[in-house]
């Protein structure tokens, strides 16, 4: 056998040693959560809108006792990919959410930031949250105002 030859046998067999020996492809962690972006005030009258019944309860106990009035902004359905941030379409700043890891199966645990409609960061927090459970994020704002994201994952 020639040395060319055989120089291009070994790099063929050490070739199929590494890519024999890569690890099995494991599935990749995901989850689908829904976003909820609300305009909270307070006013006259108690009015929340009804595609916020998920999050109504939340809404009538503190720390959110200091409004009575809810309406939704904007409502997305997002999967998220394990450390891969992913923006958040709202009407006011923008948000991104990003899957840190599955916790006991039945939870998640992620972290969220928003930016204001300046560009300011309001929030930036981790948190774990259980499947099917909401979790809201308040931005304060001047006048008795504040610009609420819930969120829920599967």
């Amino acid at each position: 056998m020639s040395q060319r030859l055989f120089a291009t046998w070994v790099a063929a067999v050490a070739a199929s040693l590494v890519l024999g020996a890569a690890h099995p492809a494991r599935a990749d962690v995901t989850t689908e959560c829904e976003f909820f972006e609300i305009s909270a005030k307070a006013g006259p009258k108690a009015a929340i809108d009804g595609e916020l019944k998920p999050v109504e309860r939340k809404l009538k106990k503190a720390p959110f006792l200091t409004w009575n009035q809810f309406k939704l902004l904007s409502h997305s359905k997002r999967p998220l990919d394990k450390k891969k941030p992913e923006a958040i379409s709202l009407k006011v700043g923008t948000a991104t959410a990003t899957l840190i890891e599955i916790v006991d199966k039945s939870k998640v645990r992620l972290t969220v930031t928003m930016e204001d409609d300046k560009g300011k960061q309001v929030v930036n927090n981790t948190t774990t949250v259980e499947a099917g459970d909401y979790v809201m994020f308040v931005h304060e704002l001047a006048g008795n105002e504040g610009h609420l994201l819930s969120l829920t994952c599967k």
